[in-house]
């Protein structure tokens, strides 16, 4: 029995059962060995700490409906609006022809930028919704955009991702920032590398994850400004999740990027 605070229950003398504390020490004083014990009726402090499980709970559900109204809101609403606006610029600049290039030219501008706005729209809606909390979610959505972007490329993919069995809990914010560092990894690839074939690879440990992208592309000096690739943006998302990113490249001989990313309670299941 451990000699520090245990608890165990106990029965009160009016018969009932009661949670205690008991606790043990040991002195000598005199040439003798003196044993003591201590048992601290703990009731108060159990029903303390339950109210405030309770009320975590509860706050946890209510910021869960919050998240989730507002996913709905932006998909339903924002995100309609914007498909619609640029649905009907494509429909009158094809209706005004492509020879009135005063008019032709701001409504494709507007219909690009508007097709992209709801791109991010849905990032966002994504990474809010309390339902998507989860690493096979985030597996999805990396699968689904590195396919349809090499594709359209004819862009060679190995992909690697973690089998269902390994799933656990996300927090939204480590998704969403893990997912938007994988994302402009995988534009950079097809923007700048020149590559025919790129590597994929998401490895889950116990605790961190490790995202891996390799291609054969020309490659780049990385200590060179690189405004283009985004390296700047990419290492401030990786520092506010407590991550490291590392690039490596040279010149005709492709580019390795990595980011590894402790996982802990603050940033898997108990971070909404």
């Amino acid at each position: 029995m451990s000699w520090e605070a245990i608890e165990l229950p106990g029965l009160h003398k009016s018969g009932r059962e009661i949670p205690l504390e008991v606790s043990f020490g040991e002195f000598s004083r005199n040439g003798k060995r003196f044993f003591t014990g201590i048992a601290r009726d703990i009731s108060e402090r159990k029903r303390a700490e339950e109210a405030l499980e309770r009320s975590r709970e509860e706050r946890l559900r209510e910021l869960e409906s919050v998240r989730r109204r507002i996913a709905t809101d932006l998909h339903d609403d924002i995100g309609s609006s914007l498909t619609q606006i640029a649905i009907l610029s494509e429909v009158i600049r094809q209706r005004v022809g492509e020879d009135k290039a005063p008019v032709s030219e701001p409504l494709s501008m507007i219909a690009t930028a508007s097709r992209e706005l709801v791109d991010a729209m849905s990032d966002i809606v994504w990474a809010i919704n309390p339902q998507k909390d989860h690493l096979a979610d985030l597996t999805q959505r990396m699968r689904r955009f590195a396919s349809d972007s090499f594709t359209a490329k004819n862009i060679g993919l190995q992909l690697r991702l973690p089998d269902s069995a390994e799933d656990i809990k996300l927090g939204a914010n480590l998704r969403r920032e893990v997912f938007l560092i994988f994302k402009e990894s995988v534009n950079n690839i097809i923007r700048h590398s020149a590559c025919t074939e790129a590597e994929i690879q998401l490895r889950f440990e116990v605790d961190a994850l490790e995202l891996r992208l390799q291609d054969n592309g020309h490659g780049f000096d990385v200590t060179a400004e690189n405004d283009g690739h985004g390296l700047l943006s990419m290492r401030d998302r990786a520092r506010g999740i407590g991550a490291t990113l590392t690039v490596v490249s040279a010149p005709d001989r492709g580019t390795v990027t990595t980011l590894i990313v402790p996982l802990s309670l603050s940033n898997t299941a108990s971070s909404q």
